[in-house]
Parts: structure tokens; C-alpha cells; sequence
């Protein structure tokens, strides 16, 4: 009878010991859960145009906004859209007129994201984007806008989780958008409210 309060008293402490380490891994974890992201930074455009490049302004501010759904620890899945100004061009058509050339980007990407360490995930995207190039000179303005469908995107991010629910962190992206042969760079700070 010893024997056997001996062996059920290990296999109980085994058991619990077994519940509860899985409890405490679940939690660490933090599976299926949502986040959104705002950020907002400095981008670049990177010239490929052979005449008129001196007269770019290439360095402007630029917004994005992503929604991921992260089933696991690891692996993110999500959209992203936002605001960029890719370049604007001015140049004088005349003695008295002066015309202005401005391309703008919102692209709308399905992302696929990868935690590799702590804090530090990696990324590619790939999806839509609407380019709108606008031409003003002379009391006249044409706005045309293309949808590029062949964009990519490849991101590096660093996360730090302030509490269970805020993150801040900050990104870099490479942005091509296929259409118009445009590249793009973008450095941005990030803040991610998770639900």
C-alpha cells in the first residue's frame, strides 16, 4: 500500500507539474491575437529618370496604417495601405510660367511578417497600388492616376512591447512599384495597439 501512495503521490506531481508548465507556456506565447499599426517617417525616392533629375525634391514625409493577424508567435499575416509622395519636379516653361510635376503612391499590400529574434521581425509584400501624378503650369492642372499591379515590399522592423497591449518601435522599407518603375525607401517610427 506504501508503494502506491508513492507512486500516485509522483505521477500526480508529474502531472501537475505537466499542466502547469504548459499554462505557463500558453501564456508566454500570446497566440491568435490582432494588432494595429500607425507609422509615420521619412521616405525617399530613388531617381530613374534620365532628364530633370536636378530638379527633383525627392525626400518627403509619408503615413502608413497595417492590420495583422498573428496565429502564431512568429508568423504575421496582414494589409497595409498609406500616403507617399514620391517626387515633384519643378521646372520653368517660360519666362513668366513655371510648371510642377508631383507623383503620389497608395499602395495596398497583403504582407507576410516573421519575428526572427526578439524585437526584431522581417517582411515581404506584395499587392496594389494607386499612383496619381498631378501637372500644374500655365493656370492649368492634369491629374492622371494609374493602378500599378506588380509592387513589392521588403521591410525590417523593431518591436518593443511596453505592455501587453502598446508596442513602439521603428521600421525600414523598400518600396517598387512596377508600373512606373519608381523605388522608394522609408524610415518610420511605429506605435502597434494590440487587440
Amino acid at each position: 500500500m506504501g508503494q502506491l501512495r508513492a507512486a500516485m503521490t509522483i505521477v500526480l506531481v508529474f502531472l501537475s507539474a505537466v499542466v502547469f508548465s504548459q499554462k505557463n507556456d500558453s501564456v508566454k506565447v500570446h497566440v491568435n491575437h490582432y494588432t494595429l499599426t500607425i507609422g509615420a517617417g521619412w521616405t525617399h525616392y530613388i531617381n530613374n529618370l534620365e532628364m530633370g533629375g536636378q530638379n527633383l525634391q525627392k525626400d518627403f514625409a509619408g503615413v502608413s496604417a497595417k492590420f495583422f493577424w498573428e496565429p502564431e508567435h512568429r508568423l504575421s499575416l496582414g494589409l497595409e495601405s498609406g500616403y507617399y509622395k514620391l517626387f515633384r519636379a519643378k521646372g520653368q516653361l517660360t519666362d513668366n510660367t513655371i510648371g510642377q510635376v508631383d507623383r503620389s503612391v497608395i499602395p495596398l499590400l497583403f504582407l507576410i511578417r516573421m519575428r526572427i529574434i526578439d524585437n526584431i521581425n522581417v517582411g515581404i509584400g506584395t499587392g496594389i497600388a494607386l499612383i496619381t501624378n498631378k501637372i500644374a503650369g500655365g493656370g492649368q492642372k492634369i491629374v492622371t492616376e494609374t493602378l500599378s499591379l506588380s509592387n513589392f515590399e521588403l521591410s525590417g522592423a523593431y518591436i518593443y512591447p511596453l505592455n501587453k497591449h502598446l508596442l513602439l518601435g521603428g521600421e525600414v522599407k523598400l518600396f517598387h512599384f512596377g508600373n512606373t518603375e519608381d523605388t522608394m525607401y522609408s524610415i518610420q517610427a511605429t506605435c502597434s495597439v494590440r487587440l
